[in-house]
């Protein structure tokens, strides 16, 4: 369903952006992955972190991060386990396993991406990117 929210030009923007995560998560979540677990796999990429930090960079709750990880922990994509000098904290590390699937969800979520902005050529790629850069 199309926001209503007085604008249409704001419309266009969010129903876009949501047909746009909506067509990801769905080709994701055939690969039994979601757009959030994308995200979250992608933040470990650069090394491990804790689940204090995973949570500020994706802005969500701990307890969704929790929940994000024992789902990817079960699959074997991230592991949980002590930080070295704050017994109080648990850090979140990146299986090899889960290095594999961030290569080939990037990849999903890329084709997606490139799908969503098809019909339009690269000129028209650019001035839409130019465009959204001034929306604040």
């Amino acid at each position: 369903m199309r926001p209503e929210t007085g604008s249409d030009a704001v419309d266009a923007i969010l129903y876009a952006a949501h047909r746009i995560r909506t067509a990801a998560d769905a080709a994701l979540r055939d690969h039994g992955l979601s757009l959030s677990g994308l995200k979250l796999l992608k933040a470990l990429a650069g090394g491990d972190r804790s689940m204090r930090e995973v949570s500020q960079v994706l802005h969500v709750s701990p307890r969704t991060v929790t929940d994000l990880i024992d789902g990817l922990e079960a699959r074997g994509l991230v592991a949980r386990g002590p930080h070295p000098s704050d017994r109080r904290v648990t850090l979140l590390h990146l299986t090899e396993a889960g290095t594999r699937e961030l290569g080939a969800a990037n990849t999903r979520a890329e084709q997606v991406a490139a799908t969503a902005i098809s019909a339009l050529d690269q000129h028209e790629q650019q001035i839409l990117r130019a465009l959204l850069d001034r929306v604040s």
